[in-house]
């Protein structure tokens, strides 16, 4: 991890404001590496004289919020910030970690007068320290150039914060996504240059500490899977993690790249860590040249231990002379350099053709494979979005919740022509009218109470040359239908509180479990937007209708089986029997609940049975009887009545609850431990035996 420290006298400062500066960064050396941080903040409307008291900040709601979505790290990352407040550093200053939008989490002050003046300055929880809202600061400017800093008194742009210096460092998750920030802020006549090593020293232990955890749910089998095609593989391989860390290889790779190999695999294979795990996801090889002049290799590279079918904890890279071709891979063009070429009409790179592996394959290939199954509809339905998937066409995901439509969207987004771009869910149900319109559009500064002092870009710009997924569609207001069949028309639409027009120009994927058809007819949905979203109209049947069921059910059990470190058992007939008797108002999300408390009900035990089921699962058979494959029902452009959500949401609940009772049973009421057989966070299990009425032991 590369550092940088940023210093100014408060004279240049000065010179900045006025613009005595301007045209002068290739004469005065000092100001090259402060100049381009200011004007940044400038032209973000950051202000020069620092926030007023308050400052922008989220409330305890929004903060509780934001700490939740860390939670597979959360413990991970506030013992790295437990360490930091708690080296051996000069007394007076305070320890924070903020999440990637620069709003503090947490904090940890070390004593002294300093922790009144990081009150003042609003160095709590809550605030918001991002470079639109502060200019150039530690926090904010680590975010921006993903890099470890230091910003020493006046090289802050805001005056206000002229008497700080203020070390950061950021810390990506295993699969290379910037996910938080550590800094330490002191009084800026006490800068010491070792505290920018002590924090880039912690960020980057706690980045090791990330992986170390992600492996460790990797199951061992795969683990020792990776071994074992290191040993016997004959030509060249090697594992690579993010951000492009040569971690591995074999003999053969280790001879080929010279000695012990370089550890950056932009150096050694010439190919970014997004390329390649981009070609791994979508299942395409690479050309490459070892050498300026040196032979042509082809890169078959396979992800492993993807998380959400968008990123992988590692890829294995294979490498083989180009003119040897392998069964199912796509070579990419030999004079345009690693990436796979796209064909001239613009598509995207091929993925493993369905010709070759048949309608019935249990794992597609490509970013299909994490919508399992070998139901004829579920695997039409995925042949269907293979082909609408490289065309600009809006799709439309009508299916019952539960079945995999945001699944099925990141895999359409994997195989288009935008997933190097962007891929952005909004879920329309979740937030009130006014709440998602600034949510989707943004809006200007001063915009409503609460506003953002710098406004907010929104999603349709976050979106911008990637996809927007748009969840629980029916449930946009009509007015937002307006505004969005506009930005559908022309990719024109403006901010919340301003008349300035903007442009966003992405992919929509739009999915709802509701009845479109009913909703135009009785004006809940505008027929005009209807009709425009009607690209390509895509349905995954539910789980009731699939007769699949036991393959979906050893899949899942095994996926769940991995993350908890446990041998996979199997399912016995009679469990069968009793899965495919439940209708699965719940569908797959249901499915997983119930194999997930079977998982914990079973207690390590190599088969799986009737026992381990909840007990009001479907309806005990005659001993003996088979388990009938479902017939399975044409493919249809619309989903049959919904149950109510209610309905669905009753046995889900149930099964949650029971769930939380059996782990905490097995561990004799420790909630650390039934956390983890649940697979959850502790403060999650909190706040979901709140919501059911459970009493836990009171936290420590």
């Amino acid at each position: 991890m590369g550092t940088l420290t940023l210093s100014a006298s408060p004279l240049l400062w000065e010179q900045f404001l006025v613009g005595a500066l301007d045209g002068e960064a290739g004469l005065r050396p000092e100001l090259r590496s402060i100049l381009p941080r200011w004007q940044r903040s400038r032209s973000l409307g950051a202000p020069s004289t620092g926030q007023p008291d308050e400052g922008p900040s989220v409330g305890s709601l929004a903060l509780v919020e934001r700490r939740a979505r860390l939670e597979p790290v959360w413990h991970e990352l506030g013992g790295m910030l437990e360490m930091l407040s708690a080296a051996p550093l000069p007394s007076g200053r305070v320890a924070l970690l903020a999440d990637r939008e620069g709003v503090i989490l947490a904090t940890r002050s070390s004593g002294g007068d300093f922790t009144h003046h990081a009150d003042y300055v609003r160095l709590v929880e809550g605030a918001c320290w991002d470079e639109t809202s502060r200019g150039t600061n530690a926090i904010g400017t680590a975010l921006a150039e993903s890099s470890a800093v230091a910003v020493v008194g006046p090289a802050h742009y805001a005056q206000r914060h002229h008497g700080l210096v203020c070390y950061a460092a950021p810390v990506h998750d295993p699969f290379g996504e910037l996910v938080a920030v550590l800094d330490v802020t002191g009084p800026a006549g006490a800068a010491d240059p070792l505290v920018l090593v002590a924090v880039a020293s912690v960020a980057h232990a706690a980045e090791a500490r990330l992986r170390e955890v992600a492996w460790a749910r990797v199951a061992a089998a795969a683990r020792g899977g990776l071994e074992s095609r290191l040993s016997r593989e004959d030509g060249p391989v090697l594992v690579v993690e993010p951000m492009g860390r040569v971690s591995r290889f074999n003999a053969s790779a280790r001879a080929l790249l010279g000695g012990q190999g370089p550890t950056a695999v932009e150096a050694a294979l010439g190919v970014s860590w997004r390329v390649l795990t981009d070609a791994a996801l979508r299942g395409v090889a690479l050309e490459t040249r070892l050498a300026s002049q040196g032979p042509a290799w082809r890169i078959h590279a396979e992800a492993v231990g993807t998380g959400d079918g968008s990123s992988a904890l590692a890829v294995l890279v294979r490498l083989e002379s180009s003119g040897v071709r392998s069964l199912g891979m796509t070579p990419g063009s030999a004079d345009s350099g690693p990436a796979a070429e796209p064909s001239p009409e613009g598509r995207a790179p091929r993925t493993l053709s369905w010709d070759l592996w048949g309608a019935d394959t249990v794992v597609p290939p490509g970013p299909w494979a994490a919508l399992k199954g070998n139901d004829p509809q579920h695997c039409a339905t995925l042949r269907e979005a293979e082909r609408f998937a490289p065309t600009s066409l809006p799709v439309l995901l009508l299916s019952e919740t539960g079945t995999g439509k945001e699944l099925l969207a990141r895999a359409l987004h994997a195989a288009s022509t935008v997933a190097t771009g962007p891929f952005v869910a909004v879920n329309c149900g979740a937030l009130s009218p006014a709440l998602l319109e600034s949510e989707l559009f943004g809006h200007a500064p001063g915009a409503f109470t609460g506003a953002r002092v710098g406004g907010a870009e929104g999603k349709l710009a976050a979106a911008d040359g990637g996809t927007l997924f748009l969840d629980e569609l029916a449930e946009m207001p009509p007015a937002l239908q307006v505004l969005l069949l506009r930005v559908l028309e022309d990719g024109a639409y403006s901010r919340v509180g301003e008349s300035r027009v903007r442009r966003s120009r992405f992919r929509l994927v739009g999915a709802t479990c509701r009845d479109l058809d009913a909703a135009v007819r009785t004006g809940a949905f505008r027929s005009d937007l209807y009709f425009r979203l009607q690209g390509a109209v895509l349905r995954l049947p539910p789980l009731r209708e699939r007769n699949d069921l036991p393959e979906l059910a050893h899949a899942l059990l095994r996926r769940l089986s991995e993350d908890e470190g446990l041998a996979t058992p199997s399912i016995s007939a009679a469990a069968l029997t009793r899965l495919a008797a439940h209708p699965w108002p719940g569908n797959v999300r249901e499915l997983k609940t119930v194999l997930r408390l079977a998982l914990v009900r079973a207690a390590g035990a190599p088969v799986l049975d009737v026992d381990a089921l909840p007990s009001g699962l479907g309806s005990p058979l005659s001993p003996g009887a088979q388990v009938e494959p479902r017939p399975a029902a044409p493919p249809v452009s619309s989903p049959p009545s919904q149950p109510s959500a209610s309905a669905a949401a009753g046995p889900l609940r149930e099964l949650e609850a029971r769930a939380i009772q059996e782990a905490l049973a097995l561990s004799g009421g420790n909630v650390a431990q039934a956390a983890r057989r649940l697979g959850i966070a502790r403060s999650t299990l909190y706040r979901m035996a709140e919501r059911f009425g459970i009493t836990l032991p009171s936290r420590a």
